[in-house]
């Protein structure tokens, strides 16, 4: 039995993925219904969110341009990336612990393949050998909503963007919360 850590498959995914996007370049082809990463991630389309993830989303879109803070779990203090997400997902009934290292055991698990995520999962970033370090809420279609350091507060990032690469490349698991029965 061989044991390969969940990033080395990622980072496989994407290298896999730079060389068939270097190929349709070439040849002038372009997927439809995906967006390309700069580099060169083929992300679905996703469904429609349910309407549980729906109210989570347009709560979570309420605090934009909250400040980041380290530690910070209310809209008042700031978010972190771990208590924005916690905060969110208590508005609509449905509990996280605080950490993201614990968020990545909430819920359920799910493939780390781009065509597998839906609106609603949870992201979770860890850098090669380290603990998780950062969680995420897929929109969809490519768009994820965080609090985050490097950017300064609460925004949102397109994973098919020039400043995805380090979420594409760190990405190491996915969580699918439900809530009585309910995603």
């Amino acid at each position: 039995m061989i044991s390969v850590s969940p990033s080395t498959v990622l980072s496989a995914a994407v290298m896999v993925g730079e060389a068939v996007g270097a190929h349709r370049r070439s040849t002038g082809s372009s997927g439809s219904g995906e967006s390309r990463s700069s580099g060169g991630v083929r992300i679905p389309r996703s469904p429609a969110p349910t309407a549980v993830v729906s109210r989570v989303l347009e709560t979570a879109d309420q605090y934009i341009g909250v400040p980041y803070v380290w530690g910070g779990n209310t809209p008042n203090s700031g978010f972190d990336c771990s208590g924005f997400t916690k905060y969110v997902f208590a508005k609509q009934g449905i509990s996280l612990p605080r950490t993201s290292r614990e968020q990545a055991r909430a819920g359920q698990g799910v493939a780390l393949d781009f065509s597998a995520l839906l609106p609603g999962d949870l992201l979770l970033f860890a850098e090669p050998d380290d603990a998780i370090s950062h969680v995420a809420i897929y929109v969809g279609d490519g768009q994820i909503i965080h609090a985050s350091a490097a950017l300064g507060g609460v925004n949102y990032l397109d994973l098919g963007g020039d400043r995805a690469d380090w979420y594409v490349q760190n990405m190491v698991a996915v969580r699918r919360l439900t809530s009585n029965g309910r995603r």
